[in-house]
């Protein structure tokens, strides 16, 4: 007894100190993880912000083109207006009218100017050195020797209409030389030409104000935000306006800590985390503990980081951890009883052995026959063993066919039917990617040990292989009983599952064949449960599918449609057509939506659903969106080249391709390279690119705006929160969809909502489309409504870009 209680003892001992260091794992595990979390968050924020800071310095030149030369435009348009109002005055008289009229025009803060030179150089207006004018400044050289006026001369003789480029000293900064772009245009009236100029840095320093001003906005989560220093240690953007400007190299922590000296010097040695006492914290933060990532731009001499307050981190892993010491120390509880319950089994087993020693003689007569029955065990044991899994005790793949094919005889002689039903966990990977394999196997062992309760008489359920499940259910008399028992396995995983201190949900997919009718054998009944689990989980997991011949087509036809799409932009199936989108209210034609086609030799042709769902699928959804990008553009441009008779472009983006990094960048690219007008092309998406992750989603839109792309909301009015996007989006265009369109003359509540939702699109000055016009009563209600554009089958079907090019609309409201 003492021996079997010291060991009892030394067991218990051993399982609470295994426990006690589980637990010490698992909450290291806990705090490492979620740290690593948090600082992966504020790295990625950092990097986002940096790369809309690279997408603006890259747009410096042309934001400075497009402004002077809209100005410039504006003072030509001025002078002519003048000019053609006064012909009847002499010229003097006219010039001294244009020339009053552009020489106190200010723009770009007071730095821009117009100025106007004859052809040979004479100046007749310089608002800033009006002692030049009437003098020639013919042989009048920059910094670098050009001679700035006779080449603008030339230019504005030979193209009527340039940009020009110089060197010039800054009245800021006399001693040193700045680059100067400007723009001439002639006035043919006087053999003037007109122009206006701005350094390049100066736009640069528009945009660094303006970023400064969007990131000082800028919030995120409890608390967080971004700052932005130099590497003098002074703030350019803070949520605390007071450290705005102030030189704070020398701040310290309770520490004794330099702290911005050391973000500095993180950030210029190549970006980094830094810990610290921040001397700043957000309403509802008390310490000032903080982890912030920072990096440099030299460019600009800027710091940019971003920080988690380790308070809220501390708080929440306490939380975690309070939880699961709680259900440790119940596990505890629940061992140490165990423990002693055994004991006392054990006591009072060793009294009874004890007891049978006096008799171990007359027990001896039988040593044989035991040793005997030893053997039998021995020999049932290794049997069992080979028929059954190790981890689960369940049956295996070889006892469970032997038992199909028994219980498929005894079904042929009664005429019942047998359902065999493969049971598949989802997403398992996850649980052994998050707890590991050790926790992942005793969630099988557990599911394994519910699934039998489950089992009646001439019913089985083996493992077949990882994390996969196998029911044979036989004598049953309909469908319905299968269905009752697919429903039971399906409610055991309703609960969560409590492993090791840790509680797992998980979902299970099923795939179900009933024998006769789907196959005869049970290696066939296996596999045709196997293809509906597979079409099943692709559909959509945690449901329960049973078996029939479109199942196996399904099957045959995805695979096909992989196979063949990847190569179908190598062998040039894929095309383009066009929409016609029509001016309601004169029946122009102003615009195109582009569609892709896909004629297969194998398959004919193919939906652009199913083209674009198995391209998201596979990954070829970036490639097949540069595609319909470059093909439309190149199309359009080259049928309707920019100018008056240009038509607009619509182009579906898809919510992967929407949310790839570069985006932006390669629809620019694109549309430039192509040479179509930017202000052409309209970027459409659905609603649900913006349910899914606004907050990523929201600063790609903006650099999509900026870049003189239109956005439009397709499908409007069928999703959650539409009317939300509308005041936080810079959406430019609204479609509604074609379901109300349908029901327009039919249903009062579409008729309500369509006249609802073109007001909304006119009280936000948006453009309205209506998709699926397909009769004149509809064409009329929706013009009467003013209602901007429309495109459906009463105008055309999509067609190809021959014959867009020979549309004529006869479609009339007469």
């Amino acid at each position: 007894m003492v021996i079997i209680g010291l060991s009892l003892l030394v067991l218990v001992t051993i399982v609470l100190s295994a426990n006690r260091t589980a637990l010490k794992e698992d909450l290291a595990t806990l705090h490492t993880g979620f740290y690593q979390t948090q600082r992966d968050t504020i790295q990625y924020r950092v990097a986002n912000v940096i790369e809309q800071i690279e997408f603006e310095k890259s747009n410096t030149e042309r934001i400075l083109k497009n402004d002077i030369k809209n100005r410039v435009d504006e003072a030509v348009a001025a002078a002519n207006n003048i000019y053609a109002q006064n012909q009847h005055l002499n010229k003097s008289t006219v010039s001294k009218m244009i020339t009053d009229a552009l020489r106190p025009i200010r723009f770009n803060n007071d730095r821009g100017y117009f100025f106007i030179y004859q052809l040979d150089g004479t100046n007749v207006m310089h608002p800033i050195l009006p002692h030049v004018e009437g003098k020639s400044l013919w042989d009048l050289q920059d910094a670098r020797g050009a001679f700035v006026i006779r080449d603008s001369a030339e230019l504005a003789q030979t193209q009527t209409q340039a940009f020009h480029r110089w060197w010039w000293v800054k009245p800021d900064a006399i001693d040193q030389e700045f680059d100067k772009i400007g723009y001439l245009s002639l006035f043919k009236p006087f053999n003037w030409f007109i122009g206006a100029g701005d350094y390049v840095v100066d736009v640069e320093e528009d945009i660094q104000h303006r970023l400064i001003q969007r990131f000082s906005d800028y919030s995120y989560g409890e608390g967080g935000y971004i700052f932005i220093m130099n590497s003098k240690g002074e703030l350019l953007s803070h949520p605390n306006q007071s450290l705005i400007g102030v030189g704070r190299l020398d701040a310290q922590d309770s520490n004794g800590t330099y702290y911005i000296q050391e973000l500095i010097n993180q950030a210029r040695s190549g970006g980094g985390f830094v810990e610290y006492q921040s001397s700043y914290t957000p309403i509802g933060t008390m310490t000032p503990d903080k982890i912030s990532y920072v990096n440099y731009l030299p460019d600009w001499d800027w710091i940019i980081g971003t920080g988690v307050y380790t308070e809220k981190i501390d708080g929440f892993l306490a939380e975690r951890e309070a939880l699961i010491q709680q259900k440790n120390s119940e596990e505890v509880l629940k061992i140490t009883f165990l423990g002693i319950v055994v004991s006392l089994v054990l006591a009072a087993l060793s009294l009874f052995i004890g007891n049978a020693v006096g008799h171990r003689f007359l027990r001896l007569q039988h040593k044989i026959k035991q040793d005997f029955h030893e053997l039998e065990e021995t020999k049932n044991q290794l049997q069992y063993l080979a028929l059954h899994d190790s981890l689960t005790e369940l049956p295996n793949r070889l006892f469970l066919i032997e038992f199909i094919d028994r219980q498929i005889k005894k079904c042929q002689l009664n005429g019942q039917s047998l359902a065999i039903m493969f049971v598949d966990l989802d997403d398992f990977k996850k649980v052994n990617d998050a707890f590991g394999h050790s926790i992942g196997d005793r969630l099988l062992a557990k599911v394994g040990a519910q699934f039998e309760t489950l089992l009646n008489q001439d019913e089985i359920v083996a493992r077949f292989g990882g994390d996969e499940f196998v029911f044979c259910f036989s004598n049953l008399s309909s469908v319905l009983e299968a269905e009752e028992k697919g429903a039971q396995i399906s409610q055991t995983f309703l609960s969560d599952f409590l492993i090791a201190g840790k509680v797992i949900s998980s979902t299970c997919s099923i795939g179900v064949s009933i024998y006769p009718q789907d196959a005869r054998d049970s290696e066939e009944l296996i596999a045709k449960a196997d293809t509906a689990l597979y079409t099943s989980k692709a559909r959509k997991k945690g449901q329960i599918l049973f078996y029939d011949e479109s199942i196996n087509q399904q099957v045959q036809y995805e695979l096909t449609l992989e196979k063949e799409l990847r190569c179908a932009l190598e062998r040039n199936e894929l095309s383009m057509v066009y929409q016609p989108q029509i001016a309601l209210s004169n029946g122009k034609l102003e615009g195109v939506e582009a569609l892709i086609r896909w004629e297969n030799p194998t398959l004919g042709h193919v939906s652009p659903v199913e083209l674009i769902r198995k391209a998201e699928e596979i990954g070829l959804i970036h490639d097949i969106g540069k595609f319909v990008i470059e093909r439309s553009c190149q199309q359009i441009i080259e049928h309707y080249p920019n100018g008056a008779n240009s038509i607009a472009l619509s182009i579906n983006v898809s919510p992967s391709q929407l949310i790839a990094k570069g985006f932006v960048d390669t629809l620019t690219a694109i549309v430039d390279a192509r040479g179509i007008a930017r202000e052409r092309i309209t970027v459409e998406i659905t609603e649900n690119v913006l349910i899914n992750d606004l907050e990523l989603v929201t600063p790609i839109l903006k650099q999509i705006r900026e870049q003189d792309f239109s956005i439009s909301l397709d499908d409007f009015g069928t999703g959650f929160s539409s009317l939300s996007y509308l005041s936080n989006l810079p959406i430019t265009e609204i479609k509604i969809d074609r379901s109300f369109i349908d029901k327009l003359l039919v249903s009062k509540q579409s008729d309500a909502l369509i006249k609802a939702i073109i007001a909304i699109g006119d009280s936000h000055s948006l453009t309205v489309v209506a998709e699926g016009i397909e009769s004149l009563d509809q064409y009329r209600k929706l013009n009467q409504y003013q209602c901007n554009l429309g495109q459906g089958y009463y105008f055309s079907k999509p067609i190809l870009i021959q014959e867009l090019v020979n549309y004529r609309n006869d479609r009339t409201l007469d």
